[in-house]
């Protein structure tokens, strides 16, 4: 097809490349993108229930509205080259798709355009646009981490418009195993844009991987692409086994398919990685081709997740897809409620453990007058503590008065004031003050400013009646977990 139009449309295709270079310009994420569901750059094994510290960020669950782009600070630092970035979306139509990955990254049909895309991913920042027709993302959730290294990293890798790139690796054992990611770099910064492919009038921008294999991955970037530049790919292999493998799933195109985990909790806490596989004799084998939806001449490829819930997920084929004969989910559960040990940058790597009784995903906030405030009960292992670090997951984050408590909510030291800045997880240094603990205490903070900032609140799990508004000395137990945690170190 592209070799009988290209005497006959090089002044369209033309047209339609300097107009999706304008959009870029007009708003910095207008033009079609695309990017795989869920094979992402991430290690579950090591990253298991995305533990919460110094090297991890959740937005939460944030409104967006059509045409939207949206600038989040996470400022995790580091080479974001390097960073483990999972996107969802959420339909809240009713008998919508609940949280999937329809149209995740970008998809025309009909010239109207639907989905999300992240890019322009920095050491501080990452931006997020909803298309402007889309029905699908009322929500968007954006979490990144530093993952341990992978098994392979290609590095930056330049790409041809239209070619081939194999590159060969040594990590060995079942490819059916691995998980399996890729960045662009290109006119939007470090960017998942037309991940995929994605079709816009029929011409085809984007890159996709494809015959993975024991010693090679293949990627292959579409003729008319701008955002894949150069490509990175990595592979990891899990240490730990998901808590839910469906194995390779047959599924006809054009069909769904729900199927039962059974893991209960959380499912925000999930980490939910997809392969696909083409079956077909000297075809694509294990690859990402048009994940997440793509549409030309009125026919749909590709192939997606959608309504996650604590017991289901629900595969989707589209009706003309010829890549994805099987699919496979894996899901890792969070490890939460538990005292991590945490190895944190600028802190010593000694033996440090966070107490933490929410599940990391915020569900709803709190926030007060002037004067009151919020605490959490710790109860630390048998033994004595010293209380390095409080973590307060916040919303407008302003300066607030930190407090250490005893048991009988008398202060363990002087109230200072936090200027707290990071929309999500704030480190707040204790260190210094040689707060020694052998039983419970409580740890959190009061209002400089009425109402602002607001505190993460967990509804979802079950609550351990350790939350307490804080009004003087009055104190009231709440009926869900506040996000507040601490971090000890044995003396």
């Amino acid at each position: 097809m592209r070799d009988r139009r290209a005497l006959i449309l090089i002044p369209v295709v033309a047209a339609l490349v300097l107009l999706v270079l304008l959009l870029i310009a007009a708003n910095a994420a207008a033009s079609p993108s695309q990017q795989e569901p869920a094979l992402l750059d991430l290690r579950p094994a090591v990253e298991r229930g995305l533990r919460a510290n110094a090297n991890y960020w959740d937005s939460g669950w944030l409104d967006i509205n059509p045409g939207q782009p949206m600038t989040l600070t996470h400022n995790l630092g580091g080479d974001p080259a390097g960073y483990a970035v999972d996107l969802w979306c959420q339909d809240t139509r009713p008998g919508g798709l609940g949280v999937h990955r329809r149209a995740y990254g970008g998809m025309e049909v009909g010239g109207q355009f639907h989905g999300v895309a992240w890019q322009n991913l920095t050491d501080t920042m990452i931006t997020v646009f909803r298309y402007r027709n889309d029905v699908f993302a009322a929500q968007i959730r954006v979490r990144i981490w530093i993952p341990d290294p992978p098994e392979y990293d290609s590095d930056w890798v330049d790409t041809t418009l239209g070619q081939v790139v194999t590159l060969t690796h040594d990590v060995g054992g079942n490819p059916d195993d691995y998980v399996v990611g890729m960045k662009f770099s290109g006119t939007v910064g470090i960017n998942h844009r037309a991940c995929g492919g994605l079709a816009v009038l029929n011409d085809m921008f984007g890159a996709h991987f494809q015959n993975v294999t024991d010693s090679t991955v293949s990627v292959f970037r579409f003729p008319l692409d701008l955002f894949a530049q150069q490509v990175r790919v990595y592979i990891s292999l899990p240490d730990d086994p998901p808590d839910y493998d469906s194995g390779w799933v047959d599924i006809n195109a054009g069909t769904r398919v729900t199927l039962t985990h059974g893991l209960r909790g959380n499912p925000n806490t999930y980490v939910v990685h997809t392969s696909i596989r083409d079956t077909t004799p000297g075809g694509l084998g294990l690859n990402s081709r048009f994940a997440g939806g793509f549409e030309v001449l009125n026919k749909f490829y590709g192939a997606n997740w959608d309504n996650l819930t604590n017991t289901t997920i629900t595969l989707y084929r589209q009706p003309h897809d010829r890549t994805a004969d099987q699919m496979r989910i894996r899901i890792w559960l969070p490890v939460r409620k538990l005292y991590l040990p945490l190895m944190l940058n600028n802190y010593p790597a000694a033996a440090e453990t966070e107490l933490a009784y929410d599940d990391g995903t915020l569900d709803t906030t709190a926030s007060y007058e002037i004067g009151k405030g919020f605490a959490t009960r710790f109860t630390p292992p048998s033994g004595s503590f010293r209380v390095v670090r409080a973590r307060l997951f916040l919303q407008d984050p302003r300066p607030v008065q930190v407090h250490v408590w005893d048991a009988t909510h008398n202060d363990l030291i002087t109230p200072f004031t936090a200027n707290t800045t990071q929309e999500g997880w704030n480190d707040v240094d204790l260190s210094s003050y040689n707060i020694i603990v052998s039983g419970d205490f409580h740890l959190g903070f009061l209002h400089l400013e009425d109402w602002r900032p607001t505190l993460g609140v967990d509804t979802n799990s079950p609550a351990d009646g350790r939350s307490y508004e804080v009004d003087g000395a009055y104190w009231e137990q709440r009926p869900s977990d506040y996000m507040i945690r601490a971090v000890v170190v044995e003396q």
